[in-house]
């Protein structure tokens, strides 16, 4: 018999509150006071939280401008003395990012380009020289003697202060301009303005003294104020007379785990209103994201919107006479026992994000109802997960949800090395086998290759009948994929030898081939069905090798024959024998063929 969640917390929740109002009145009270506490400071972390990570968003475009100018110029992609084509990239980048001021180019002969925002939306280009602009000079000589992506000071100039960042041009290793941007103070104070709830005041200092951001700052008596020679206002010089006293506020006691600070100002100064209220609580977080002088990210919160939480608490006591936290108290109870089977379930989903299926234990069957079936549908998913498990390649899977999913399957070129094998003399050795003999000798061969092949961190591309193909060097970049699939081929030969030193699948020998050349690797295939696979030429070559393998095999329980490719970038620790240049099918010129033994050092 089966019951429904509804009907017990009724029942349970009906006769706690007539049996336990007087004897549970003091301890439900507690208990609700430390959570209401609780549930304060994790919404003060969350409200802070929230300010933070808008005001690195808002200015995360500045960066990434940076970043995408600078990689296309070392790739040769855009010219630093384009000054046209300089002109519409620099434009493209300014068009979705309203709150970027400007983008300017600066060439190693100390001439640059500006293009900068308009008023009005529109675009403005200006071709500058370093001795017209003195105060880019240090700026500029120390890009070219350090390199890299900075955050520079607050920087005022054509009327409005800019949060700059700026890097160094680098192609082959030598400087070849700075490239620097700039956030619009403007747009990050009304930015901070929108971005606060209401009755709160978000603002960003420089440091402790000097406002970056707050919605004081769009009117036009303060941004006024601001010269090159004194580019941020101070908290005095704003109409705030929380910031105004920001270095002087006590700070409140945390628990260790916070990473936030709460100053008080609650007393405020004589003369001086706060808007009617009798205070306010400062919540700020420093970072260093943006250069090497801390922000203060921060929220101002009149105390009324704290203290109602505090008086809503006292009232609902006072009017329930203890019967309402009575009933949370047995809902918290019930909470904890309908909690257990759904932990479990979160921790086998957590284990079923990382392909785990292994690991999961059947759930528990549950006499409530909707916990029943949630325990059979999901015990019934598991099952067909890991029957669909083995249809798919799952290392392949965990290792590209490792590699960031969609980025790492996008199609690129790389330098992959690349494998096949092949069982010598298949199609007569299977003809004198039954068919599930055939199947089970394959399936023990397979797996020994997978987990040779994936130890060195290779990924299983395809099986085609008794052959294998694999590659290294995809989805994660590695740079020594060719040595690692020399120990992988090394370790297949072992195995082999090891199994019919056992007296096991004696008959079975292998042929292998490694080849290191350029492909395309990416997701290959229609909509409905997708292959993470490599393509190209590489892939021939290496094909056309494992077909030679046959002619040096002389009985070994595995013929490893490897390109010159390969012998060059394996590194040391491997021993190749030369066999020869051998034609290939497919490619005029010949190819340079070593046998890969056991032990020993290259040769």
């Amino acid at each position: 018999m089966r019951f429904r969640i509804t009907i017990i917390l009724m029942i349970a929740l009906g006769g706690l509150t007539a049996v336990s109002v007087g004897a549970v009145l003091f301890v439900s009270a507690s208990a609700s006071l430390k959570n209401t506490l609780e549930l304060m400071r994790a919404r003060a972390e969350l409200t802070i939280s929230l300010v933070e990570r808008g005001v690195a968003d808002h200015i995360a475009p500045a960066r990434q401008i940076i970043d995408d100018l600078r990689g296309r110029m070392a790739r040769s992609e855009l010219d630093i003395n384009d000054e046209a084509r300089l002109v519409d990239t620099l434009s493209g980048a300014l068009a979705p990012a309203p709150q970027i001021g400007g983008v300017v180019v600066w060439r190693p002969d100390g001439a640059g380009l500006w293009v900068a925002r308009r008023p009005n939306g529109g675009i403005a280009t200006a071709s500058v020289r370093g001795e017209d602009h003195p105060e880019f000079a240090p700026f500029i000589a120390n890009f070219a003697s350090t390199g890299g992506l900075q955050w520079g000071a607050p920087f005022h100039n054509n009327g409005a202060t800019f949060v700059t960042v700026a890097g160094a041009v680098e192609r082959n290793g030598i400087y070849g301009g700075t490239v620097a941007t700039g956030v619009s103070l403007i747009e990050l104070s009304r930015f901070v303005r929108n971005l606060a709830e209401e009755g709160m005041t978000a603002f960003v200092l420089y440091g402790d003294d000097r406002v970056l951001a707050h919605p004081a700052m769009l009117d036009p008596q303060y941004y006024g104020k601001l010269s090159a020679g004194k580019p941020l206002l101070s908290t005095d010089e704003i109409e705030d007379p929380v910031l105004a006293r920001f270095r002087d506020l006590p700070v409140a006691n945390l628990p260790r785990d916070s990473d936030f600070e709460v100053r008080e100002a609650i007393e405020p100064r004589a003369g001086v209103s706060f808007r009617d209220e009798p205070g306010h609580i400062v919540l700020s977080r420093a970072t260093t994201a943006f250069g090497a002088v801390p922000w203060q990210i921060g929220v101002v919160i009149p105390v009324e919107q704290v203290s109602q939480q505090f008086r809503r608490l006292i009232g609902s006591i006072a009017i329930s006479l203890g019967m309402l936290v009575v009933s949370v108290a047995a809902a918290l109870f019930l909470a904890r026992r309908i909690a257990r089977p759904i932990h479990a379930v979160s921790a086998a989903a957590e284990k079923i994000s990382r392909l785990e299926l292994d690991s999961i234990a059947e759930l528990p069957r549950s006499r409530i109802r909707e916990l029943d079936e949630q325990a059979r549908s999901f015990n019934a998913m598991v099952r067909g997960l890991r029957w669909f498990r083995t249809y798919v390649p799952h290392q392949l899977v965990r290792r590209l949800m490792d590699s960031a999913g969609s980025a790492a399957t996008g199609v690129r070129e790389a330098e992959l090395t690349v494998m096949f094998t092949d069982i010598v003399g298949f199609t007569p050795l299977s003809e004198t086998m039954p068919p599930a003999a055939v199947a089970e000798m394959l399936n023990r061969h397979f797996e020994m290759l997978i987990a040779c092949i994936e130890t060195e961190g290779g990924t299983v591309d395809k099986f085609i009948g008794d052959a294998t193909m694999a590659f290294w060097g995809a989805p994660e970049p590695v740079p020594d994929h060719a040595a690692r699939a020399c120990r992988a081929a090394l370790a297949i030969a072992k195995a082999i030898e090891a199994h019919h030193a056992a007296g096991e699948d004696r008959d079975v020998r292998v042929k292998i081939a490694l080849h290191t050349g350029p492909l395309i690797v990416g997701n290959i295939g229609a909509e409905a069905r997708m292959n993470y696979t490599v393509i190209g030429d590489t892939v021939n070559v290496c094909a056309r090798i494992e077909s030679l393998s046959g002619q040096f095999a002389e009985g070994r329980a595995a013929t490893i024959l490897v390109s010159s490719d390969v012998a060059a970038a394996a590194g040391e620790g491997f021993r190749f024998e030369p066999v020869g240049d051998h034609a290939v099918k497919g490619r005029a010129r010949t190819v340079e063929i070593w046998r890969l033994a056991s032990g020993g050092l290259k040769r």
